[in-house]
């Protein structure tokens, strides 16, 4: 890609971040440029090189902003699809890049892929809870709550959030596991790594 070209391309991503900034809601007035991009470019490189990594990093963020702006509901397919393509070649360039593993990235990428179902999960439980509270039949009361618990986190929704934030468990164990070997480990990393749903990230 030439200069003009990269510029053009930079200066697209750097609008669509600031029209998601002012007004979130716009996303959907973003998704032509978003696509214009998807069908366009793709990172081909086959070895390291920082000054890339420096443009690549923000562009597959953006994009990826906008495959997940409603992600509760779910992500735009082809266009989630998409960044995790240049994020796995992101990551076989830069095994051991703490920004990519995180959350500003690939980590992020899973995250968000499990949102609709962890949203899902919140609702059922929301709807529930009332009526375990009211049930009229206190003996049933310790044991019927454990077999719809045990039901529910057998559904479709809790084995798909699983599987889903394995991913994004490991990605971001090898971040924390990253950053301590360089001695930059934060407390910032290790709390959001700690606040993911069924999961216990190492404090080695």
């Amino acid at each position: 890609m030439d200069s003009q070209m990269l510029h053009m391309l930079m200066a697209t991503v750097e609008l669509v971040n600031t029209n998601l900034d002012t007004t979130p809601a716009s996303w959907r007035d973003q998704l032509p440029a978003i696509r214009n991009i998807t069908i366009s470019f793709e990172i081909s490189d086959t070895t390291p090189e920082q000054s890339r990594k420096c443009w690549q990093m923000p562009l597959v963020t953006v994009v990826q902003r906008v495959a997940f702006a409603d992600a509760d509901n779910g992500p735009i397919p082809d266009i989630a699809d998409w960044c995790l393509r240049q994020l796995l070649t992101l990551l076989a360039l830069y095994p051991q890049d703490p920004d990519i593993l995180t959350f500003t990235v690939i980590g992020r990428h899973w995250l968000l892929r499990a949102q609709k179902a962890l949203a899902n999960i919140a609702r059922a439980e929301n709807e529930l809870h009332p009526n375990e509270e009211s049930s009229p039949y206190p003996a049933q009361v310790t044991m019927q709550p454990l077999l719809g618990t045990q039901e529910r986190t057998n559904g479709a929704d809790y084995v798909e959030a699983r599987a889903l934030l394995v991913p994004a468990i490991d990605y971001l164990q090898s971040a924390v596991d990253a950053v301590r070997e360089k001695g930059e480990l934060t407390g910032h990393l290790l709390l959001t790594a700690s606040t993911l749903p069924f999961t216990q990230i190492s404090k080695r």
